[in-house]
This record gives C-alpha cells, structure tokens and sequence, in this order.
C-alpha cells in the first residue's frame, strides 16, 4: 500500500491519499480534500476551506440537478456534461458564502479535475 503524503516541518503528513484507491470510481470527500490539498502544498489548516469549497461545489450541482441523492443506475447515461468552473465560482462566493478568493477557488476546482483523473471518472 503506497501512500502520498505532504511533510510539513515535523515530518507528519497533513493528510494521506490511498493509491488503491486510483481508478475506484468513488469519489471520497475527505480524500479530494487531501489529495488536492497535497498538490497545491497547502497547510492542514486550509484542509476545512478547500472541504467547504468542495461541498460548494456538491451543493451547486445538486441544485441544477446533475447529480441526486437517489441515482437510478438503470437510466444513468454516459454524462458529457461540461461544467463552467465560473459558475460553481460565483455559487460558492455569492450563495455559500465560502470564505476563499476567486483565485483560491477556480485553483481548487482545477486540481480537482485531478483527483477525478486519479480516481477514474473523467479522462483527460
């Protein structure tokens, strides 16, 4: 079992990343919180402002209706469904209130394209 892991100056890793997790398909809250907080080197104290980033962005698509609490697998199509990374942006900022910049948020968003690669569910 191999881990990623960022050392900060006491050489405990804010966070792990399971690597067996790679192609699961299973997209893990708190693992999209670690992995792209290891990959944008931030500090342990951001882990809650990108996590209500990432809920954010959960609410937003539950709100136009992308994803649901209930998926009906039989009816599920393959989704090519481009989503403007701007509007999960001003949702964030303007409906949940999320306490990062502009900037912060669509860095946030980008790296998550990352861990949805790492996990399997989009391709480059």
């Amino acid at each position: 079992m191999t881990l990623l892991s960022f050392f900060g100056c006491k050489n405990e890793p804010i966070c792990t990343v399971n690597e067996n997790n790679a192609g699961k398909q299973i997209y893990d809250l708190d693992e999209a919180t670690c992995f792209i907080a290891l990959k944008l080197n931030k500090k342990k104290s951001n882990l809650n402002l990108i996590r209500s980033a990432l809920i954010a962005e959960e609410n937003y698509m539950n709100k136009i209706g992308l994803i649901s609490e209930n998926p009906n697998p039989e009816s599920e199509s393959e989704s090519n469904v481009e989503i403007d990374i701007n509007e999960i942006v001003e949702y964030a900022l303007n409906e949940e209130k999320v306490d990062l910049t502009k900037d912060e948020l669509t860095e946030i968003y980008d790296t998550e394209i990352e861990y949805l690669m790492f996990i399997g569910v989009v391709e480059e």
